[in-house]
């Protein structure tokens, strides 16, 4: 009686050692919809004063990965420029015809592809276009309100990279991305670390 329980017991415990090897099982980073909240830094180049100061950048993003290497998303973003003139100064002096101070609002949509570096760790170029509010308007606007918005398009390019974590769903990474808005003609960068949740 104890021999045949124990060579049944025996018999339940083979195919389970099976299922799991030695070494264990490789990691797999998550792939599907996700949500990611990144917050940096953000500056425009060109204008009067040839750069902004950096001012603070908030990134607020959903999309989903269309394969393991594909991904598209859509991103809300917000930053400021500061102290840089686009309209030209006042003649005789270095005050900005028009602001030199405005927010910028981006919405995009993007896409990115991931090429893997090492395990768990990845190289992310990605494109962006979309949208673009910049409030007050630092440029002339025909028959316009020199105090009110403008609306334009953007495109931009971008280059990051982005770690699987250990930790389930999460991944951290770092962007760098730059965008041209186009009819004002200006040029804006942001950097900014990363963090995604994929379900």
């Amino acid at each position: 009686m104890k021999k045949s329980v124990l060579l049944a017991a025996l018999a339940l415990s083979v195919p389970a050692l099976a299922e799991t090897p030695p070494e264990g099982v490789e990691f797999t980073p998550r792939r599907g919809f996700f949500t990611e909240t990144d917050i940096g830094v953000f500056f425009t180049v060109g204008g009067e004063n040839s750069y902004s100061n950096a001012q603070s950048y908030l990134q607020l993003g959903i999309g989903y990965d269309l394969t393991e290497r594909l991904s598209l998303g859509a991103h809300f973003g917000l930053g400021s420029s500061a102290a840089n003139c686009f309209a030209g100064f006042l003649p005789n002096s270095d005050i900005c015809s028009l602001s030199d101070n405005f927010t910028v609002a981006f919405g995009d949509l993007t896409a990115a592809y991931h090429l893997r570096l090492a395990n768990r760790f990845y190289l992310t170029p990605k494109i962006a276009a979309g949208y673009t509010r910049l409030d007050p308007s630092p440029v002339d606007s025909e028959g316009g309100d020199p105090g009110r918005a403008t609306n334009a398009f953007n495109a931009g390019a971008g280059v990051g990279l982005e770690y699987a974590t250990s930790l389930d769903h999460f991944s951290v990474g770092a962007d760098l991305m730059g965008r041209y808005i186009f009819g004002p003609s200006i040029m804006t960068f942001a950097v900014f670390p990363r963090v995604k949740y994929t379900f």
